[in-house]
């Protein structure tokens, strides 16, 4: 199993790899939720490294949004899992993470 972790680049891009799910959600949350809530303009979230996500990681990432709202800020997603695309799809979320919107209602 590959942990999840979490970094921020120079560019204030923040770098999501290993497997999203259950075990790493509790960490990840918090680590990802200071990310959103900290820094100027659209808050960026790169899933290119990811090797595994579920349900959970579509959890963390609308409650970035969230936080990221409340800062005033709006969401981009890079590289999304195909699972994690489907997910949203099945959600109806599949527009909202195309448009980089504020967090759904």
């Amino acid at each position: 199993m590959s942990q999840a972790t979490l970094q921020v680049d120079a560019e204030g891009v923040v770098l999501l790899s290993g497997e999203l799910g259950f075990a790493s959600a509790p960490a990840l949350r918090e680590q990802l939720l200071d990310a959103a809530g900290r820094g100027q303009g659209p808050l960026v979230l790169d899933f290119a490294q990811v090797t595994q996500a579920n349900s959970v990681a579509l959890s963390l990432l609308l409650r970035a949004a969230e936080q990221a709202q409340r800062a005033g800020r709006s969401l981009q997603v890079r590289s999304l899992p195909a699972g994690l695309q489907s997910m949203a799809q099945v959600c109806g979320l599949e527009d909202w993470l195309q448009q980089g919107a504020q967090a759904p209602t």
